[in-house]
């Protein structure tokens, strides 16, 4: 018996490009993986029907094939997130400046067709001793449908993304060769919440314990009539952001937050900024949100410790910069 052992898992990315759900490139770190799953549906249609006399289940056909799943990482980039963002704009220069911004349905996200998101490839591998006894489950054409950052007090600051995939295959041979990225994670004692009005950066928010940025696009795998049964390109829906701040409500930011903003009404900008930044432009992700309104704001009055409150925040739009050195200028764009 071979079993498989958890040190021995390993998930990485593989480029696309060219067309949707074509493997083509080479392999990337995505980031430090602490968790992956995947839904394989094969979505079985159980038929009963008149004529057999019995009571048991007739027949099995095959229905539409989703693949969905999700990623938990500790992110070295923002590769990843950038995609689940909108279209990424390479600068060149001492330090590698990657530009994000949103898009519509009429500005193509990958440059090599005419619609659909950037997709990728993600090799899931359990691996076991002796030859043939790997078992791989290769996910072709993931997109990121909802990706969420999160800065926790005292942790790495983590990313998940939610994605939907066109197809799944299974194999048992050589897995993927990958090498490590050892460069440092983004942490909680890099990042700050700053908000303001007009042309004012704005104040930060220097009790905040959890800051946690939701990108949801909504997106759709269609399973068209066209003699196969995985979905065709996905499209996009309603873009949603949503930012969660947990924070200890003190005196300076009280009435700001709850009157001005929450009960006035008031709407506002946040910049949610993580700089880990060793020599200017290292390694720094800034996330710009315009048109923010606080939808809820809770505050309740606890029995001992401090008192805390838990605002939701409906940004209308988002773009973002991150700075690197030392990161070629492409890895923000998998063609």
């Amino acid at each position: 018996m071979a079993r498989y052992i958890s040190d021995q898992n390993k998930v990485l990315g593989i480029h696309e490009s060219g067309t949707y759900a074509f493997t083509s490139g080479n392999a990337f770190w995505i980031g430090q993986v602490t968790d992956h799953t995947v839904d394989d549906a094969e979505n079985v249609l159980i038929n009963r029907f008149l004529g057999t006399a019995d009571r048991n289940l007739d027949k099995f056909d095959s229905g539409p094939r989703d693949v969905t799943g999700t990623i938990t990482y500790k992110p070295q980039n923002m590769r990843l997130v950038f995609f689940g963002i909108g279209s990424v704009n390479d600068v060149s220069g001492t330090q590698a400046r990657h530009i994000v911004t949103e898009i519509n349905t009429d500005v193509p996200q990958n440059a090599f067709t005419s619609e659909g998101p950037v997709s990728f490839t993600i090799e899931d591998s359990k691996q076991s001793p002796g030859t043939g006894r790997n078992f791989i489950r290769t996910i072709i054409g993931a997109v990121p449908n909802v990706t969420t950052i999160t800065a926790t007090q005292g942790e790495k600051v983590e990313v998940t993304i939610d994605y939907i995939a066109q197809s799944l295959q299974a194999s048992s041979g050589t897995t993927t060769t990958l090498i490590e990225n050892t460069s440092d994670p983004f942490l909680w004692s890099e990042a700050k919440l700053s908000i303001g009005v007009g042309a004012n950066v704005g104040s930060v928010l220097d009790t905040a314990k959890t800051v946690s940025l939701e990108i949801n696009q909504n997106r759709t795998g269609p399973h068209y009539l066209n003699g196969s049964r995985v979905i065709g390109i996905p499209f996009n829906g309603n873009r949603e952001y949503t930012l969660s701040v947990d924070l200890d409500l003190d005196g300076t930011d009280a009435d700001m937050l709850y009157n001005n903003f929450y009960k006035d009404g008031n709407e506002f900008h946040a910049e949610f900024d993580i700089d880990g930044d060793t020599t200017t432009g290292s390694k720094h992700v800034l996330f710009v949100m315009s048109g923010c309104r606080i939808i809820s704001m809770d505050n309740p009055s606890a029995l001992e410790g401090t008192t805390e409150t838990t605002i939701e925040i409906k940004p209308t739009t988002l773009s973002a910069e991150a700075w690197e050195i030392g990161v070629e200028d492409g890895i923000y764009n998998i063609f």
